[in-house]
């Protein structure tokens, strides 16, 4: 009989590793401890054990999950009548390789939307814990904490977009076990200062863990933080295939964490939550990762153009920085939410921005192809150049996501 070591006996001889006092002496407060940030009953959960657990590595007539012996009802899709593998370890080297990090340091998710979502249910008992987020930034942070009834405190980030030291470590309690922040930032494109990051691991006044959702990093020249989890065991950053490896459909992302992180992660997920078809193109899209980095400097370039453009366009009052695949900029906050309306009435979409703190007047426009670049930014002149002639309606007096 296999014998399977609980996963507390585990994790128990890595806290004595990462917490020793050697470590608190070298790292100041960097420890990790999971028997205190963890919810208890997750910490000492005995995660299921599917049939691909109890014979892993074996071969031979499958006869012990209840699968469909004769097949998919469909004609040459493989073998997709077998569950897939739900560690997933092809998938993860490659990815590890790309990042330069370990493949136990990473847990596979549906998105990192998932890997989101996990780090809440994993660190946050309901009505009792918070988490902490920097306004402007991602909003499904705060929808993943009202689902799970967890408190969303909040620090905005200052008028340039940067984190705000002195009132985050302020406002966390004990209470307080995650701090969301994104870098590049969705909705504004800008990069968090990295000594900034380190600050709030290194600090003494929070004890939980900072996740830092890097969906955006490839478009950025400051690269990724992804090593950092080696010297910061409380770091958790998240990465995605949606953006510059062009698959948002096919819905993978990641989270890279300390190995203990991970493996309270992997005992609570779904057993086989990666499809066989998603982990065979994501294994290709790792392959062509020379593919994604040409795709992406070419956007980067389009950005360049569009962001020039834009800065000589009357009726534009600011463009911002950006390291992301997108570029925030500001009209007259009266008309910012009518341009956003009729230039999607002629078949243009984009986002408006400007309910959102130090976001007054601002839309946010994805960098595209050449054409289609072309045909937003007349269509935003034309808006612009209406409203300066004094032929443009009014902005609609409602908030629009």
């Amino acid at each position: 009989m296999k014998v399977i070591l609980a996963p507390v006996a585990i994790f128990r001889r890595t806290f004595a590793c990462i917490a020793s006092k050697s470590t608190m002496a070298q790292n100041g407060d960097r420890c990790l401890n999971l028997e205190k940030l963890v919810r208890p009953n997750i910490f000492s959960l005995s995660p299921y054990r599917c049939a691909r657990d109890e014979n892993k590595g074996k071969h031979g007539v499958y006869m012990d999950a209840n699968e469909n012996g004769y097949g998919p009802c469909l004609q040459d899709v493989g073998d997709l009548h077998r569950y897939p593998c739900p560690y997933q370890p092809e998938l993860k080297s490659k990815i590890a390789a790309f990042r330069g990090v370990k493949p136990e340091q990473i847990f596979l998710g549906v998105g990192s939307d998932e890997a989101i979502d996990m780090a809440i249910r994993v660190f946050c008992a309901p009505g009792r814990h918070s988490i902490l987020v920097t306004p402007p930034t991602y909003g499904m942070y705060k929808v993943c904490a009202a689902i799970n009834d967890v408190a969303v405190q909040r620090v905005d980030l200052t008028p340039e977009f940067q984190l705000n030291l002195e009132e985050t470590l302020a406002a966390v309690t004990e209470d307080t076990r995650l701090i969301f922040l994104c870098s590049p930032c969705n909705p504004t494109g800008e990069t968090l200062n990295t000594a900034d990051i380190r600050t709030l691991l290194s600090s003494p006044k929070f004890h939980g863990c900072v996740v830092l959702d890097e969906a955006y990093v490839d478009f950025s020249a400051k690269g990724s933080l992804a090593t950092l989890v080696d010297e910061f065991p409380r770091l958790i950053v998240m990465q995605t295939l949606s953006k510059s490896f062009g698959l948002a459909g096919i819905r993978l992302g990641w989270a890279i964490a300390h190995e203990s992180i991970v493996g309270i992660f992997n005992n609570v997920k779904a057993p086989y939550n990666i499809s066989r078809l998603t982990a065979e193109l994501a294994q290709k899209a790792l392959d062509s990762v020379d593919v994604m980095q040409a795709t992406a400097s070419k956007l980067v370039e389009h950005r360049t153009a569009m962001m020039e453009e834009l800065e000589r366009m009357p009726g534009v009052l600011k463009v911002f920085p950006s390291d992301a695949n997108f570029i925030m900029f500001r009209v007259a906050p009266a008309e910012a939410a009518g341009v956003y309306q009729r230039m999607a009435d002629r078949g243009v979409l984009i986002r408006y921005r400007g309910d959102q703190v130090h976001c007054d007047g601002c839309l946010r426009i994805t960098v595209c192809t050449a054409a289609d670049n072309e045909l937003a930014l007349k269509t935003l002149a034309s808006e612009l150049q209406q409203l300066q002639d004094g032929g443009g309606e009014p902005s609609p007096k409602r908030s629009l996501q």
